[in-house]
């Protein structure tokens, strides 16, 4: 379970050398005078069109210097997960429209409970490394909806936190308050800014600001496009993976003029456009497997990759639901993703299920029981006890070893898996209900560590400002 899937060194040379070649011949649109001029001083230069073309050699110097890590803290200043190649982090998605009322069962708009409510729960869910959103409150005002979505999720979770944002002074400026101040959060970050390019090659004026903050102030930042085969990006995976890559490698030469020690991930989400309905799909395998490529680019450049995993285009926590998310994840864990986001997303992206964080967080723990190294030690491959059983005729379940050993040896799932006899077949609860009870579970037992009162009404007073 190391090294490339899809690309080995020759193969991702190649994909890098076709990225290089789109930002070196079509390169970006860009509306930001002082991006265009960092790039120009540097080597670009603009076409006829207006467009700025990155020569290869600013790439290059850019992944050069760029860090092999990213250590992100939790909220509270310690040290949690590192961002490298080889180690895999999942978290759930952002900004989903609909939630599935957890009193009714019924699809309505979300609202700030809902990121209260599964931010506490992801933050019980041992398989969750990192928290976003899942949900964008209709009961949020516009201009002040991200910084109070943000300050929502460090108020239910100590988890490291990957944002989207509208305004990103207003994030910092909450962050700052929660680490102890702006230098603070400089050297301690416990959240990355998660950015996005317009494909084909286009970067905003807004997200040019957004990037040379995060470049000026030490924020980790990564730069995914919506590379979709068949919509943004070209039909074939590979093409869709040498464009997001092109885009993405445009960020991180863009955040390293700013700032010399800006702190980057690589990737892009690169699914596949259904051609009947022209959703963007969240449970295709052409996502999962390009996932897996661009986790190959990043052992190809040593630097953190992005990733999806855990989602599905289903309505419910159902068998197509289970079937996508499962299979997402142990492609990501096959090829070392790095930063894994999207876990519990249904109805392409639109929709989060409480039952679906639950069900997911088991399929993390029960793929990551599956792909646990081969164990050679004497005491696995336990010659002695097999002669010793076999020949004063013993059982194995009453042994000491077995005793010694079978928690950690074997998968043991939570209670409300099916493991029972067919006794009761007649009234047993379907998944759906026993979800729904775990979900009512934990939510009434588990109280995230509170933020300080003072920290509370600092951004109380900041928000409202």
């Amino acid at each position: 379970m190391s090294g490339p899937m899809f690309l080995p060194k020759d193969r991702a040379a190649k994909i890098h050398r076709a990225s290089l070649q789109v930002l070196e011949q079509t390169g970006i649109r860009l509306d930001h005078e002082e991006a265009e001029a960092l790039l120009l001083r540097a080597g670009a230069r603009k076409d006829r069109s207006g467009r700025v073309l990155i020569p290869g050699t600013l790439v290059e110097k850019a992944l050069a210097e760029a860090p092999r890590q990213v250590q992100l803290y939790d909220r509270d200043g310690r040290p949690s997960i590192l961002l490298e190649v080889g180690r895999t982090r999942f978290g759930p998605g952002s900004d989903a429209q609909y939630n599935i009322d957890r009193q009714t069962g019924e699809l309505r708009p979300s609202t700030l409970q809902d990121v209260a409510d599964n931010v506490r729960l992801a933050d019980a869910l041992p398989g969750f490394d990192f928290i976003m959103s899942m949900s964008l409150p209709s009961d949020v005002a516009p201009a002040k909806l991200y910084p109070t979505v943000f300050a929502e999720m460090a108020k239910n979770s100590t988890k490291p936190i990957v944002t989207t944002l509208d305004d990103l002074r207003q994030i910092h400026g909450v962050a700052s308050i929660i680490a102890g101040g702006e230098e603070v959060l400089r050297h301690r970050p416990f959240f990355v800014a998660y950015l996005e390019p317009i494909s084909p090659l286009r970067i905003e004026r807004s997200i040019a600001e957004r990037i040379l903050y995060c470049g000026q102030h030490g924020i980790p930042m990564l730069f995914a496009a919506g590379a979709n085969c068949g919509g943004g990006a070209p039909v074939t995976p590979e093409g869709g993976v040498v464009q997001g890559s092109a885009e993405s490698l445009a960020g991180l030469v863009l955040v390293r003029l700013k700032g010399p020690e800006a702190r980057f991930v690589h990737g892009a989400n690169t699914s596949a456009v259904d051609m009947r309905s022209s959703c963007v799909c969240y449970g295709a395998p052409e996502w999962f497997k390009t996932t897996a490529m661009f986790a190959d680019m990043g052992h190809h450049y040593c630097l953190p990759s992005w990733g999806t995993a855990g989602s599905s285009d289903a309505h419910r926590p159902d068998a197509q639901a289970a079937l996508e998310a499962y299979e997402g994840i142990l492609l990501a864990l096959q090829s070392q993703s790095t930063l894994v986001h999207d876990v519990g997303y249904l109805a392409y992206g639109t929709l989060y299920d409480a039952r679906m964080l639950v069900l997911t967080d088991l399929t993390i723990r029960r793929g990551r029981h599956l792909l646990r190294p081969a164990d050679l030690s004497k005491e696995a491959l336990a010659v002695e006890i097999i002669d010793e059983v076999a020949r004063e005729n013993l059982l194995y379940m009453a042994h000491e070893h077995t005793a010694r050993h079978f928690r950690k040896c074997l998968w043991l799932p939570p209670a409300w898996i099916n493991r029972r006899t067919l006794g009761n077949f007649a009234s047993e609860k379907q998944l759906e209900e026993l979800l729904s009870d775990e979900v009512r579970r934990i939510l009434a037992q588990h109280q995230p560590s509170p933020l300080e009162a003072g920290k509370l009404r600092q951004i109380e007073a900041f928000l409202s400002g």
